[in-house]
This record gives C-alpha cells, structure tokens and sequence, in this order.
C-alpha cells in the first residue's frame, strides 16, 4: 500500500507507504475465534476428501450418474420447499399477529409459537406416528368413529402420517419456529412512524402490512426461509422416524443409512450425495447473503422505537383462538399421545383411562444408561447453546464491521459446515478425532466439538440478522466515553442482540439435546444420549418406553426454552428502556 502526497511549496508529489493498521484486540480475538472454528470444519472435510480420494476414488461420477440419486434429490426438493413456504407463511403470519395488532395474548404470545421447541424432532414424530398411523392413530381412530355415526364404514384416514402429505406437514411444523424467531424480533424493534403515517392516508391494516411491514422485515424473512433450508436439507430425524414407513427416502437419510446402518459404511456414496447438499445449501446462502445486503429495513437506534399495534375490530377474537388452536393440534396432542401410550404401557387401541401407570418412568429412572443419557444431553445442550450463541454474535460483530472481502471471506467459512453436509462432517471428525493424537473417540468432548460446529452455521444466520438491526449510536457513544471494544460488546452490543438471539438459543438447545445424526456415530457405550436411545428403542418397537423417554425429553425442554423465552422478553424491555434513558440524557 503506497500514498501519495504533494510536497508543500515545490509541488512534487511524493510517495511514502502507508502504515499498516494492527486490528484491536478485540477484532483479533474474534477474527481468531472464527480462524478456529473454520480450521475444525477444513480439517474434518479435509481428512474425509483425502481418505475417499487415496483409497477408493472419487465418488461423484458413480452418484450423479445413478437415477436413484436423482429420486432422492427429487424427494428432497419437494419437502423442503413446501415446508419452507408453509413455514414461512405461517410464521410470518404468527409474528404480525403477535407482535404488531391488538391479538397479543402476553407471555403466550411468545411462547405458543415456538412450542415446537419444546418437542424435539425425534419425539415429536413418534407423537405424529401415535395420533395419525393410518390403522392405528388415535385421531384416525376417532375420525372413523365420527364418520360411522353417519353410515360410513371403513373410511380413509383423515391424515395418513406415512405419506408425502404427512412429511411435508410435520416438516413445516418445526419450521414454523425458525421463521417465527427471525420475523417477531424484526416487526418489534421496528419503529411504527411509517405505519402509522399510512393508516393517515387512509391504507388499511392489510394495505399497511404488505406496503410497509413486510418490506421493513424482508431481510429477517429471507433469513428465516433459507435458514430452514439449510436445516431440512440435514435433517434426518422426521425421515428416519416417518419417511421409513412412507417409504419415502431423501438425501439426509439415504446418507446415515450408508453410514451408520450398512456394513461396511459406504463411504464414498455418502460423500457423492453430500456434494448435491452443498452446491443447493451454497446457494442459498448466496441468496440470503444479497437479501441482509442490499435491502433497507428499520434499525434499533438510540431514540428507542415505539410500537403502535394494528386494531384488528372484531377480528381480534378469532385471530387469538387460531393461534391457540394451531398450537394446540401441532404440539399439545402429539404431547397427549406420548404421555398417555407411556402411561397405557402400550399403544392399544381406543382411549382407557384404566390401568395407566407411571412403570415406564420407573423403567427411566431406575436404568443407568438411560439415566446418563438424559444427564450427557441435557448437559451437552445446555453448553453447546451458550458458547455457540456467544462465538456468532461476536463473529457476525467482525463480518459486519470487517472489509467487505474479509467480512464476505469469514462468513463463508463460518456457514461452511452448512455447505457440506452434516454426515459428511461427522465422518470426518471420527476420522480425525479418535485415533491419534487426540483419541476423542466416544467422548463427551467430541460431542460437544461435533454440535457446536454443526449448529454455530444456523445461529449465525440469527446473529446477522440481529446485528443488522441495531443501529450505531450508542456504541459510538460507549466509545468516546473511553470503553474498550470489549466491554462495548458485552455492556452494550450484546443486551440488545439478546432479543434476536434467544430464538437461536432455544433452537441449538433443542436441536443438541435430540441430536440424531452426530450422536448415531460420535456417542459411545459409556457416553450415551437419549436421542438415540430414542431411535433405538422405537426401531425396536417399543413404544411405551420411546414414549416415555419422549415424553421425559420434552418436559425438561420445555423448562429450559420458556426459561429462555421469559428472558428474551425481559432483556427486550430493559433494552428499550435503556435506549430511552440514553435519550433523556
């Protein structure tokens, strides 16, 4: 880097170098931080392309040329764009009822949105299975019951869980929280000015929300759409549990199986598939990256926004009522079937409330190895949320401040475990964790290595969009008063992405502690986790213990992310009341 510069009197331009500017401690902090986390993701990625390559050739002509490969993405590409376009919808349509009209309910505003949370994947489809197998589920059960009161005998399922339809339903279930936990924050930090100057001119509420709100939160919708994607794409716990008996198989799933369930492992077809996951998740990323880029949305700033909500009339009844109601048929009747076929003993046919009682949770409690899984993944969730939370949004703080090179460079890297699969990175990590040097092989460590790189990608999209939104003004007033980036971050910067990242916190707890994919090939003998515990069990079928251990796994999560949602709330409204005395001052 050279300057140039023109000598005083003589006018001859001079050139001298310019001096290089050494990053903050902090930025080097942050930009190590993130060095580390993208050196575990190379490194895993790199011993398994080595390892394919040297042994056995490259995979990727043998799988695209294959016309099962085809089918698989076929079927992967259909469920996650109906999910995501339901989920988006619905979500979306949650946190304008929520969080800008009169329909508000309080803390259950908050909280019955993301009540999918509270059942983990694993659990909440063996809760799906149980109210709607075809001959079977208790709704199904009832709703023949109902029709042969009319003279209709043998009737189709009104939902036959075992098809494209109850895939794709049970998908959007548990994308609805990562839509809603993107948009809500978004529609409450922003200020209502604009909306209100339109409701002046006459626009109505419907008119305000698609001309106004809804471009004022594009970036935070973006976010939570491509968001899910990368999450469905990897998923593996709804296939394996309902696609299994739909016959309906997808990339994620057809990738544990030749990992985790075939012998020998199939390795090289395994990372043939991967390469499809990667080129559609690098995509989406590109996507989302343009949308948080070039749209212009509202900002958190340091005049504290004020929130008018929409009066919805007489709409405010029925719109309160259909929210109780979704989340009453998606998370508190698969609660039901879980806690009553665990208190049955069995899954029988028809509802009896006699002889119910708590012997499968005595089974639980009194059984060590179950014990200790549900200690090592609760534990494991509760650290893996908290660190990763903490490394994006001091991540997502450098890319944002970063040079657009560097900033573009970093968050790629970062979002790169997302690119590559998530099977793919597990295997690696066997093959570079636990033989030497580090001989992490079935140990808590390497779990906790495998969930906070698999989900930091995910609660970085939260992070970006959360730092995006708060505005520059009180961080520059932190820093004439003398504070240190560091304590900036922490005093300042942090309390207000709180209520941007709770939403995150919430999902990577959810998603560690019901962890199927990365547990099915790190987690050993001595160190088990209940999620797969719970497969194991159901492939067994035993359903009263699986629901049981179900069961147990949701109340525990379901204390931990209303503990989160309540704190969430709380640091919303210290954030706004400090933005206002910062004003006052």
């Amino acid at each position: 880097m050279i300057d140039t510069s023109t000598v005083a009197g003589a006018g001859i331009r001079s050139v001298r170098p310019r001096r290089f500017r050494a990053p903050s401690p902090f930025a080097a902090m942050s930009l190590t931080l993130a060095l580390v986390m993208i050196a575990i993701t190379v490194a895993s990625v790199g011993t398994v392309i080595v390892s394919m390559f040297v042994a056995q050739g490259s995979p990727a002509v043998s799988v695209l040329t294959d016309p099962r490969t085809w089918q698989l993405v076929g079927a992967t590409a259909i469920i996650t764009s109906a999910s995501t376009i339901i989920a988006s919808l619905i979500g979306g349509g949650l946190a304008w009822l929520n969080e800008r009209t009169n329909a508000r309910m309080g803390i259950f505003s908050d909280i019955l949105p993301l009540m999918s949370f509270l059942l983990p994947p694993v659990a909440g489809s063996l809760g799906y299975i149980l109210l709607f197998a075809p001959k079977a589920g208790y709704v199904n059960q009832a709703w023949r019951g109902f029709l042969s009161l009319f003279g209709v005998i043998d009737a189709a399922p009104l939902l036959d869980i075992y098809s494209w339809a109850g895939l794709i339903i049970v998908f959007s279930v548990y994308g609805v929280p990562f839509t809603y936990m993107m948009i809500a924050p978004a529609l409450r930090m922003m200020d209502s000015g604009l909306e209100e100057a339109a409701r002046m001119f006459g626009a109505g509420p419907i008119r305000t929300m698609f001309r106004v709100t809804l471009p004022a939160v594009l970036p935070a919708m973006g976010a939570g759409a491509f968001l899910w994607i990368w999450v469905s794409f990897s998923m593996v716990d709804i296939p394996l549990m309902i696609g299994t008996g739909a016959r309906i198989e997808v990339l994620a799933s057809r990738i544990v199986q030749l990992l985790a369930f075939s012998y020998p492992a199939n390795r090289p077809g395994a990372v043939g598939l991967s390469l499809i996951i990667t080129a559609v998740v690098l995509i989406a990323w590109f996507i989302q990256s343009r949308i948080l880029r070039a749209s212009k949305h509202a900002t958190v700033g340091s005049k504290g926004a004020k929130t008018a909500p929409v009066d919805l009339g007489r709409w405010r009844t029925p719109a309160r009522m259909l929210v109780i109601v979704y989340s009453a048929v998606t998370i508190l009747l698969p609660a039901l079937a879980l806690i009553y076929v665990s208190l049955a003993g069995t899954w029988r046919s028809g509802i009896s409330l006699e002889g119910l009682t708590f012997n499968e949770f005595a089974k639980i409690f009194s059984n060590p190895y179950t014990l200790a899984g549900l200690r090592n993944s609760f534990g494991l969730g509760l650290l893996t949320s908290t660190i990763v939370v903490l490394i994006a949004a001091i991540i997502a703080l450098y890319v944002a401040r970063a040079g657009s090179f560097t900033g573009r460079l970093v968050d790629a890297g970062i979002k790169l475990p997302a690119t590559l699969g998530t099977v793919v990175l597990v295997v690696g990590m066997v093959l570079l964790f636990t033989g030497a040097p580090f001989h992490l092989g079935g140990t808590l460590t390497i779990l906790l290595i495998a969930y906070t790189t698999l989900s930091l990608p995910n609660a970085s999209v939260s992070a970006d969009a959360a730092v995006a939104g708060v505005g520059n003004s009180l961080t520059e007033a932190a820093r004439m008063s003398g504070a240190s980036e560091s304590r900036t971050f922490f005093r300042v910067i942090f309390p207000l992405l709180i209520p941007g990242l709770v939403g995150a916190w919430a999902a990577v707890f959810v998603r560690s502690v019901g962890d199927l994919t990365a547990s099915s090939m790190l987690s050993g003998a001595n160190n088990p986790v209940i999620g797969f515990q719970i497969l194991e069990q159901s492939r067994y079928g035993s359903y009263a213990t699986t629901s049981a251990l179900s069961f147990t796994l949701a109340v525990v999560s379901s204390i931990t992310v209303l503990g989160a949602v309540w704190i969430g709330r709380r640091s919303s409204r210290w954030t706004q009341a400090s933005t206002t005395r910062s004003r006052k001052r």
